[in-house]
């Protein structure tokens, strides 16, 4: 009566059920799997999990794993991980169509106090998942609205800003110098002690190895038996594989905080303030790290930049700002994805770095008024209409120019004009 009301209640629930044994072979299929994926239990009972699941097989491997290594259970949240399986689900309200948000749980299944196998408990909360978007979407408009209210006095202080540009950027240029400094130390003997880690981690393994090795060749299998219980006590093969991993991955994770560290130095050196000979292409290749973030997701950067390129008397730090203000604004003018070309080319007299992109262009009408303070195209609250207005003033600073080319629907190019200076003195 029971084992019946148990495989009613299995097939009925709202809820996926596999149990899997060590080998990942199927014991239990319940009817929410076999109605998603279009195999009944009697086809798959006995099959490799992970084989019929190959998108998702390191996943459930390591999950899996981890129940009988750790003797516990284990869980995979949908904000972490939202569509483990490929299945799909209807939105409350609307009952649109979409991939299934899953809350997995993977429970150990005893027998005699033994972990025999894996039972996965896969919980489809896709409308849970909705509200909670909903919710932030709609804090994000009225974020968004708030911000609209207060776009009147962000102008007011961004003129502030402007007339105070030059020594709030060396003042950030101090600051960004001395945090630099200051994680590069810890930064430095972190590295190192990884470093030494992995090695005699390397070392210890290598003994570990060896020791393996004699207890094999002693031929005694009471001592044989002792070291199989102690390892897997221990659980030594698990860390004997993952201890390289980790070290790795954190050597990794070091080596572009200290990448970080070095663009930012670069990028906002307190010495470039100065006036002095320069090469533009470097402090460009470092803005375009700083920006990185920015262009990453949806602009793909092409660069043309001859090798023999004279050095410009400038403020390089400057300079980097005008670089940085057309490198975002080419990135919003995309939508989607699109493609930003960096070119520079130069004579005896002038260097010129052009910036074009493929987004939505500027309307004839605006490109009059696209060095004025305040002016913008972008949605209120996006912008403050101080970014070409600024690099206009420092490019005049340096006796040179910004000449703009757009075409409504295909692209914009900004073409930076700056003299390669010898004697004249900087323009004030």
């Amino acid at each position: 009566m029971f084992a019946g009301l148990t495989q009613i209640l299995l097939e009925q629930l709202p809820l996926g059920i596999c149990v899997v044994d060590r080998q990942f072979k199927i014991e239990v299929w319940n009817y929410f799997f076999a109605d998603r994926t279009a195999k009944p239990a009697a086809e798959v009972i006995g099959q490799d999990l992970l084989q019929l699941f190959p998108n998702q097989a390191a996943l459930l491997r390591k999950k899996i794993n981890a129940v009988f290594l750790l003797q516990n259970a284990s869980f995979s949240s949908w904000e972490h991980q939202p569509h483990p399986f490929e299945f799909s689900s209807s939105r409350p309200i609307t009952g649109e169509e979409t991939l299934m948000f899953q809350d997995l749980q993977f429970l150990p299944v005893e027998h005699d106090g033994v972990i025999v196998s894996v039972c996965l408990v896969l919980q489809d909360v896709t409308a849970l998942a909705s509200y909670i978007q909903a919710e932030r979407s709609l804090k994000a408009e009225l974020e968004a609205e708030h911000s609209a209210l207060t776009v009147l006095n962000q102008k007011l202080e961004a003129a502030q800003n402007q007339l105070l540009q030059s020594e709030k950027m060396a003042a950030i240029g101090q600051l960004a110098a001395g945090v630099a400094h200051e994680i590069n130390n810890p930064i430095g003997f972190i590295s190192s002690n990884l470093q030494s880690l992995q090695d005699y981690s390397n070392k210890l393994l290598q003994l570990t190895d060896f020791y393996e090795k004699v207890v094999q060749k002693i031929a005694s299998d009471k001592l044989y038996q002792v070291q199989r219980q102690k390892w897997q006590q221990l659980q030594y093969e698990f860390i004997k594989a993952d201890l390289p991993e980790l070290l790795n991955e954190t050597c990794e994770g070091v080596e572009r905080v200290a990448a970080i560290v070095r663009n930012l130095k670069s990028f906002s050196h307190v010495d470039d303030s100065e006036w002095q000979y320069a090469n533009l292409i470097t402090g460009l290749e470092n803005t375009i790290k700083i920006a990185n973030n920015q262009l990453k997701y949806k602009v793909q950067l092409h660069r043309d930049f001859p090798g023999n390129l004279p050095e410009v008397y400038c403020q390089p730090m400057q300079l980097n700002q005008v670089f940085l203000n057309l490198l975002v604004n080419a990135a919003q003018a995309i939508e989607e994805q699109g493609d930003v070309y960096l070119s520079a080319t130069a004579d005896d007299n002038e260097l010129r770095l052009a910036f074009r992109d493929t987004g939505c262009g500027i309307a004839p009408e605006n490109l009059k008024r696209l060095f004025e303070p305040f002016f913008t195209t972008k949605p209120v609250g996006s912008g403050t209409g101080l970014g070409l207005s600024l690099s206009w003033s420092i490019v005049q600073k340096h006796h040179g120019r910004i000449e703009v080319s757009s075409t409504v629907g295909v692209g914009t190019t900004f073409t930076v004009i700056l003299p390669v200076r010898t004697t004249t003195e900087p323009a004030v």
